[in-house]
């Protein structure tokens, strides 16, 4: 079995080097093992996953049924126009969504900087062109923009923004357009080794926050495995706690050996149980439908020679 408490590797430093704006070299040191390689591997699965990014992912064209349609007086088809949307490299700031709208009259170039907003936006690519207007029509078009890491509910934007006729972009990019790792021996020890890694973005995040991200999400479900792990026992709670239930109370009033017009009306009056009928006071028992003094004095006595008494307290509710 293994040693949980065993050290398997030692991390001494974290280092970052920027090489451009969307790429940045990360060196690990050191390892003296020979887990570097398994982690170097690990760690660039779990980069791809755990990187989020913000893409316009609802679109709704106005004069239009479908996604299949034609814009009037726009150069370019509708799906054409839909992947040049999904080209659009956008951040909202400290917010996790966004309506993005473009309303504009032609004749004109629609380009992604003509993109207004509730919210306040960074768009990272603002000459890419969207659509050519070739008459005098108006191009309007309402986005959501929203953070990948969230689930958002298509019906309730359907119902409460754009009513109907929503077209869903279902191929988001990751903002990482590539990530290697390697690894570099010492010279004068080669048991000593350095994992590197090369990761390169669209813009939308940096290499920074795609590693801090990766890391923050290997210590958030690592720390949750390992205090399953470590979890005490829990203690096995004592019968004294529990209520202890008398089992005649929950036997059908037929095993007090009535007779068949008494066991009827008790029934008729939805009384089926003994504890039903113990609960139940003296003057409650004679107010009871179709009750009568010799049906009551049956009662009375079958109940004392089973030694139970009527207007009994019971704690707990009694059911079939």
């Amino acid at each position: 079995m293994i040693n949980l408490e065993k050290k398997v590797f030692f991390l001494n430093k974290i280092s970052f080097k920027k090489i451009s704006f969307l790429r940045s070299l990360i060196k690990i040191e050191s390892f003296n093992n020979s887990y570097c390689d398994s982690l170097g591997n690990f760690l660039r699965r779990v980069m791809f996953l755990t990187t989020f990014n913000y893409k316009i992912i609802y679109i709704k064209f106005f004069n239009i049924n479908s996604k299949f349609s034609n814009l009037k007086g726009v150069k370019e088809n509708t799906i054409y126009i839909i992947n040049n949307i999904n080209n659009i490299l956008i951040k909202i700031e400290n917010d996790s969504s966004a309506f993005l709208i473009i309303k504009k009259k032609g004749p004109c170039i629609i380009k992604a900087k003509d993109i207004f907003s509730d919210k306040k936006i960074i768009i990272l690519n603002p000459n890419i062109v969207i659509a050519n207007v070739v008459d005098d029509s108006i191009f309007f078009v309402l986005m959501k923009c929203v953070n990948t890491s969230y689930n958002f509910n298509k019906k309730n934007i359907i119902n409460k923004i754009f009513k109907s006729k929503v077209i869903k972009i279902n191929f988001i990019k990751s903002s990482i357009t590539n990530i290697n790792y390697f690894i570099h021996k010492k010279i004068f020890n080669k048991k000593i080794k350095n994992l590197f890694f090369d990761i390169e973005t669209d813009g939308t995040v940096t290499p920074e926050e795609c590693f801090k991200n990766c890391i923050f999400y290997i210590k958030k479900y690592f720390d949750l495995f390992f205090s399953i792990l470590g979890k005490k026992k829990i203690k096995k709670i004592k019968k004294n706690n529990f209520l202890k239930i008398n089992p005649i109370l929950i036997r059908s009033v037929d095993n007090l050996e009535f007779s068949i017009k008494t066991s009827n009306i008790l029934k008729n009056n939805n009384i089926f149980l003994i504890g039903d009928l113990i609960k139940m006071s003296e003057q409650k028992l004679f107010n009871l439908k179709e009750m009568n003094k010799n049906i009551f004095l049956e009662i009375t006595n079958s109940l004392k020679n089973k030694k139970l008494n009527l207007n009994t307290k019971i704690e707990y509710e009694i059911q079939f």
